[in-house]
């Protein structure tokens, strides 16, 4: 019976004893796939030093009102507020740099060139250690909205904030936390390439004048007829052909594509370039149509005339493995647009691999007079090549009772590009992740954020929904 009961007993033990250990396989097999995750991201982050830039965009400021309500322009209480958060974002991420990519006044010929002039002042009083590159928006002339930059005395919107030592279009050149230099700007026309020198290499940053490019039509007050608002003084003939400056849209496209192919063409093999503009390439999504006028030629350094929108593309084709991406303002949205070197072939969800060259992204408005939220951007990128890895938005909310207005930014209104499409690999391009995403796809994630999170109505159901594209093509720009 004794010998019995103890066999019956190691029985019991063994039992006891196998029956824990497939707890303790799975856990010891979790902790060994959690660390391997780990040890994967960490394998994939090895030897990636990333940096920082803010980008801001389409203040639209007026000088002379307080309050800010959805459909109208940038009040000095929201402005107070972009001001606050910006120097909280600057403080807590530490950006090499910052641009401000165009659009300072709000729409009132009278104050056009007070209210420029104050939104510099905004930039300035930031005090930031951080270079601030500024370019034109479509807003930003003296003589009215998508004029020339310069008007007949060849003065401009930064004539008047002149300050020695520190100037536009960059101001804090002498910044400590990065080098600027080799700045070529044309006084005229607004255009201008710098050099941003870091400890791991140096990028160059491209600010194009694109208003120049742009197919905004007027109506003329007397005959009613319609004409491209950059030409705005007529000849002899009573036609509208040239600009403020004496010059008209198609010369002074030819002055800025030439002195882009140049400065693209001295650039060395391993050279990295951003590009930035205020009005982009391809359409509208809200519109559908065509941001630069169709008409518009550039004859390439080969003697070749092409159609603008054509000769861009090529440039840049030419110069994809130096191009980190490009910036733009204008729609107050938080779109995107990938650029590809093959004209469109149905279905539109088909790109052969290799044609995407390069992707445009906005950075949505301050002023919220496009159905938009008022937000900023903070890009990441990686240190040693300038590869662009994500983007966090900062957008501010409508909190008063009729969600209209007075807008706030609070800690959890933000969002980043690697939630929004899905990025499972640490720092992955945003290159490589557009061009793996069908236009279907990239839509969707588009649609999540394209508005900065705002809200509206929807007219026949009554629901507040997301504000989306009008025109989902307009994310995918081609060759003709």
């Amino acid at each position: 019976m004794k010998t019995n009961f103890l066999f019956i007993m190691l029985l019991s033990v063994c039992f006891l004893a196998c029956k824990g250990k497939p707890d303790t396989a799975k856990k010891s097999t979790d902790t060994e796939d959690t660390d391997a995750k780990a040890g994967a991201q960490i394998e994939v982050s090895k030897g990636v030093t990333t940096a920082k830039f803010l980008s801001l965009s389409d203040v639209h400021i007026n000088r002379n009102r307080s309050e800010t309500n959805y459909k109208q322009v940038t009040g000095t209480e929201l402005w107070k507020r972009t001001e606050d958060k910006i120097k909280t974002v600057i403080t807590a991420e530490n950006p090499k740099f910052m641009v401000y990519l165009g659009d300072l006044p709000a729409y009132i010929d009278s104050e056009r060139a007070n209210n420029s002039h104050a939104m510099l002042q905004n930039l300035r009083a930031l005090k930031l250690d951080i270079p601030i590159l500024y370019l034109p928006g479509n807003n930003d002339s003296l003589e009215g909205d998508y004029h020339s930059f310069t008007n007949g005395t060849n003065n401009s919107v930064i004539t008047n904030d002149f300050v020695a030592g520190n100037n536009w279009p960059v101001l804090n050149a002498n910044s400590t936390k990065i080098t600027v230099s080799n700045l070529d700007f044309s006084k005229e026309f607004g255009y201008y390439s710098v050099d941003l020198i870091d400890t791991n290499g140096t990028l160059k940053v491209i600010a194009l004048n694109t208003v120049i490019f742009s197919s905004k039509e007027v109506q003329d007050p007397e005959t009613g007829n319609y004409h491209i608002a950059y030409n705005s003084k007529k000849n002899s003939a009573g036609d509208y052909t040239y600009g403020d400056d004496g010059i008209s849209q198609q010369a002074a496209t030819e002055k800025q594509m030439h002195w882009l192919e140049t400065t693209l063409g001295k650039l060395g093999k391993n050279d990295r370039v951003l590009l930035m503009m205020h009005i982009p390439i391809g359409i509208d999504g809200y519109g559908g149509t065509a941001m630069w006028n169709p008409e518009l030629t550039f004859t390439n350094s080969a003697g070749t005339m092409l159609p603008l929108h054509d000769g861009f593309i090529e440039l840049l084709s030419k110069k994809q493995s130096n191009i980190v991406g490009l910036l733009n303002g204008h729609t107050h949205m938080d779109g995107l647009r990938r650029i590809y070197k093959t004209p469109a072939k149905p279905p539109r969800t088909s790109n052969k691999e290799g044609d995407m060259i390069s992707f445009s992204i906005s950075t949505p408005g301050i002023a919220v007079n496009h159905d938009n939220n008022p937000a900023f951007k903070v890009f990441t990128y990686d240190e040693s090549n300038f590869d662009l890895l994500d983007f966090t938005t900062y957008y501010a909310a409508p909190t008063d009772t009729n969600k209209q207005g007075d807008f706030k930014f609070m800690p959890n209104t933000t969002y980043t590009f690697n939630d929004t499409f899905e990025v499972a690999k640490p720092n992955m391009p945003i290159f490589e992740t557009l061009a793996n995403q069908t236009e279907e796809i990239v839509i969707q994630n588009v649609n999540k954020i394209y508005g900065a999170m705002a809200l509206h109505k929807n007219k026949q159901t009554g629901k507040e929904e997301l504000v989306t594209l009008n025109y989902g093509n307009s994310v995918d720009v081609h060759k003709n």
